[in-house]
């Protein structure tokens, strides 16, 4: 019953995060998300790397570096990411504390440095694979979607 009721409400923040989605972009992937999510108990560890990439692109939204990398233009190839990326966010989002406050508990939450010990909570241990996916739980799958969905209102997309 328990889990049910974390699934239903992580099932809720899923379709809050698609309401402010970039409709080209990610929309149609993340309806694909739900829809397996919906569907499979043991999807999590699934689309983890997924949702840490969206995360990524939501925070980039909220800087003046978000847009497409244009291949063409040399002085336009490198991007930031990971906390370098989020202390960005945070110096150009000074005047919004709410939001500061969220890319500060996200950058806390998600972006240690490579830790065995953190598991799938830690992006590094997903995105580079540190920490195989069967260490991976629904927690920090609930976890990450949870940041996703307090994040998105502040989507620059």
């Amino acid at each position: 019953m328990i889990f049910n009721m974390r699934k239903n409400e992580t099932l809720k923040k899923l379709n809050d995060i698609k309401i402010t989605a970039h409709f080209w972009n990610w929309l149609p992937d993340i309806q694909v998300a739900i829809e397996i999510y919906e569907s499979r108990n043991d999807a999590y560890s699934v689309l983890l790397p997924f949702f840490f990439t969206y995360l990524e692109e939501t925070i980039r939204s909220t800087t003046t570096e978000y847009g497409m990398l244009d291949p063409r233009n040399q002085s336009n190839r490198k991007k930031k990411v990971g906390k370098e990326l989020i202390q960005f966010a945070i110096s150009e989002n000074s005047d919004n504390p709410q939001l500061v406050h969220i890319l500060n508990d996200i950058l806390e939450n998600h972006y240690g440095k490579f830790s065995p010990f953190a598991g799938g909570q830690n992006r590094n241990n997903v995105g580079h694979g540190v920490v195989h996916p069967r260490f991976w739980t629904e927690e920090d799958f609930e976890n990450v979607v949870n940041d996703i969905a307090k994040l998105s209102p502040y989507a620059g997309f």
